[in-house]
Formats: structure tokens, sequence, C-alpha cells
């Protein structure tokens, strides 16, 4: 609920409690300890307002086929504003990547308020998709780029640029794909030049050099987190 509502409902509790002393003889904080501390266990509307906004996210970051409705169009309402390296990439829950949506500015008086809190619970909680152990199948579909297991400064907007514009690259699965040409080593040869059916094929695409994009693609590969990582 709005801060004002909860800020609306306070006030009416200490009326109801204190019938309109000015100088309460005990804190509404002690009364709203257990009885058994000495308080009266009255309802914390603050803190039962955060567990609603607690179990709001805990729904949002269901990547389960129960996973509600309004939890993909909140997906798409926050992809709004993805930078514009990432701006073409499917959409998927902000949670499963690096990539902070805003909360404050220009950018994020675009976000309903509803949604803002729901980002602001999670960031306050540190809620974050941190699982014990993954299918290479949700490997491969994990973001190609903002990857949660990505060490910082791993990217780089002039070398990712003709994976992501040529190749098209979305997941972990395409880079995969295009890193793999260079296990053919009886075909392929670490050279721009290189004759192999795939580095014809991409160069057809558009693509002026593959076997760099192909290492390129598993340099970025090889350095995500053993967790996230498909080839482990």
């Amino acid at each position: 609920m709005p801060k004002s509502t909860e800020a609306a409902i306070t006030k009416k509790i200490c009326t109801f409690i204190w019938n309109d002393h000015k100088s309460p003889p005990i804190s509404l904080a002690h009364l709203k300890r257990p009885v058994s501390e000495g308080g009266l266990g009255l309802l914390n509307i603050s803190t039962r307002n955060e567990a609603i906004e607690i179990t709001w996210v805990q729904a949002f970051m269901d990547l389960s086929n129960s996973r509600p409705a309004w939890a993909f169009v909140t997906d798409s309402i926050i992809n709004s504003l993805k930078p514009d390296s990432i701006k073409d990439q499917p959409e998927i829950n902000n949670l499963l990547t690096s990539w902070d949506p805003p909360t404050q500015g220009i950018r994020a008086n675009r976000l309903p308020r509803h949604i803002i809190n729901l980002i602001k619970t999670a960031r306050k909680h540190n809620v974050s998709f941190a699982p014990l152990k993954l299918s290479e199948r949700l490997k491969n579909q994990m973001p190609a780029w903002y990857h949660l297991g990505a060490p910082p400064k791993m990217y780089h907007r002039t070398k990712d640029k003709c994976l992501k514009d040529t190749h098209n690259v979305k997941s972990v699965k395409d880079l995969r794909e295009i890193a793999e040409q260079l296990t053919n080593t009886n075909t392929h040869h670490n050279t721009a030049k290189c004759t192999c059916y795939a580095c014809i094929e991409n160069r057809l695409a558009g693509c002026k050099n593959p076997d760099k994009c192909a290492h390129t693609a598993k340099k970025i590969l090889d350095n995500l987190n053993p967790t996230f990582n498909p080839n482990t």
C-alpha cells in the first residue's frame, strides 16, 4: 500500500489507543511488541506492508509454469528501460541479469509506482537468483549479456558488437554454437581468412572476422561463474 495510506492507518490506530492524547504514556513501538514482552501485540502496519511486498517479489521470481501473468507484464514494462546495448534482446526477468533498472530519475518515471516498490524491496533484501545447481538446459537459456555469472568488465562494446548485431546472439546457447566452430580443428584455422564452412557462412551473413567472434564468444563462456557455465 502507499506510504500515505500506511501513515493514515497508523494514525487511526494511535487515535483509537490513546484517545487523542498529545503525549502517549507508552510508545507505539512498545505496544507493537508481543504481550509476553509487555506489549499489546499491536499490528505493525509498516512491517506487514513490507511482508506483502516480499510475497510479490517471490511471485515475480517464480520461473515455473505457474508464474503469474502479471509477472510477465511487469517484465515487459521493466524491459522497456533496458540500455541500448541490450535493447533488442529477448524480454527476461531483470533479476536474472546483472542489469539494475532505474528507480529514480527521468527514465524511472515511466515505471508505475508498484513496480518501483517491487524493485526496491528486492534490492533492500538482497534478493537475487542464486541456484545451488542449474541444469544444462537452464544454463543455455540464460541471457548472453549482463549475465549474472559474468565477472566485472567482462563485456566489451566494440568486440561484442558483431556478436550482437550480425550473429544475433541473445542467449548462452547462441554463444556456445558460435564458439563450437573452434573445436573443429580439422577444418577450422585460427585466422581471419579461415575457409571452413562455418566461417564462410558467417562471412556471407556479414561477419568480417568469424574466427575472432568465435574466440570472443569462447572467452565470455570461459569466464562465467562455474555455477552458470554450461561447460562445467
